[in-house]
């Protein structure tokens, strides 16, 4: 059986794919349902503000300038965007006397003109301000501003769907997987990123302890999970799934928590595992049972006499040999029948699309 992961493992490493020993694999056999986070897994995280939609009596530039004093010091790909379209407009932007980050809403931080406010709907809640006056019809993630406890408007931030997630998404449900997404995002963003990517099944607006909580009930629904995600905020959700997998190029924390990492951060590299960890654990049952029975088979023509030394020979190394050779397989065969594979999904999803 050894041979078989082994072999598993390489087949994986050639695609980009680290399993963190046989257990990853053997877990990944039985896995019922894959659940993805939105950002920087379906979508390639390259954020861009769109449009700013300023609050009565704000400028645009006014609404740009606090928003992105909120994010000076971020390094999340949302807060990156606003300082980028900062830069672009010729902003001055002030540096924070105090930045409080609330996981899962926003920042909180201190400006000469007051306090600042930049996240989502449920950091604007949870410190009541009025949102009455505020709609939105336009599709894109939501950064919504306040100064001093007043609304002062809403920047809409669009991502780009990665190339493959369509494919691959086809592939998952094709090997009789459940595909789920679970997001921080607002839902209107969040269904219309499901909705290209073909996700049935989509939860938004959620926290990272919520996260889990999803991840808790879609196991009693489906059985065993896989979680993909790249953030910080993925970690406990990672943890506490059968299988964790991040994306390479995500946060250090939610890659130490994983049992898998994609080093391509491909959306094809999912589908990928999932089929090598299968037929992984299919080979090594092959080797344990051929061994078993020619074993036993030799054993039986030795005890009636009908066995020679070349017989006992073929039944230890003879049968060791073809097992190593049956495993090598993985190496070879199974790469090219899982590109066919995505290939075949890819082509079925652009019909779809189309």
């Amino acid at each position: 059986m050894p041979l078989a992961f082994f072999a598993g493992i390489g087949a994986g490493s050639k695609k980009g794919i680290l399993f963190k020993g046989g257990v990853s694999l053997e877990a990944m056999k039985n896995v019922k349902a894959v659940v993805m986070d939105k950002t920087g897994t379906i979508t390639k995280g390259d954020f861009s503000v769109q449009k700013a939609i300023p609050a009565a009596g704000v400028s645009e530039a006014q609404l740009l300038a606090v928003a992105a004093a909120c994010e000076k010091n971020s390094t999340h790909p949302i807060g990156v965007s606003i300082l980028a379209a900062a830069e672009r407009a010729g902003l001055d932007v002030e540096n924070p006397q105090a930045v409080e980050e609330l996981a899962g809403k926003g920042v909180r931080v201190q400006l000469k003109a007051g306090q600042a406010l930049c996240g989502n709907r449920k950091l604007m809640e949870a410190h009541k301000i009025d949102l009455s006056q505020y709609k939105n019809e336009d599709y894109g993630t939501e950064a919504l501003a306040a100064l001093n406890g007043k609304f002062i408007g809403c920047l809409l931030i669009n991502d780009t769907l990665k190339e493959d997630a369509a494919s691959a998404i086809s592939q998952i449900k094709s090997q009789g997987i459940a595909a789920v997404m679970l997001t921080g995002d607002a839902e209107q963003s969040a269904q219309a990123v499901a909705r290209q990517a073909g996700v049935g099944e989509v939860h938004a607006q959620l926290l990272p302890e919520e996260k889990l909580e999803h991840l808790q009930q879609i196991r009693g629904r489906h059985g065993s999970v896989m979680f993909v995600g790249d953030g910080i905020n993925d970690a406990p959700v990672l943890a506490g799934a059968d299988v964790g997998a991040a994306m390479g190029s995500g946060a250090d924390a939610a890659i130490e928590a994983a049992d898998v990492v994609f080093m391509t951060s491909a959306m094809e590299a999912v589908p990928q595992s999932l089929a090598i960890a299968r037929s992984t654990n299919r080979i090594a049952w092959q080797n344990v049972i051929f061994a078993l029975v020619i074993k036993i088979g030799v054993m039986i023509l030795g005890l009636t006499g009908r066995a020679n030394m070349w017989a006992a020979v073929f039944a230890d190394t003879g049968v060791a040999m073809l097992c190593v050779l049956n495993s090598i397989r993985l190496l070879y065969r199974r790469s090219a029948d899982v590109d066919k594979q995505l290939a075949s999904a890819g082509r079925q999803a652009a019909g779809r699309v189309a």
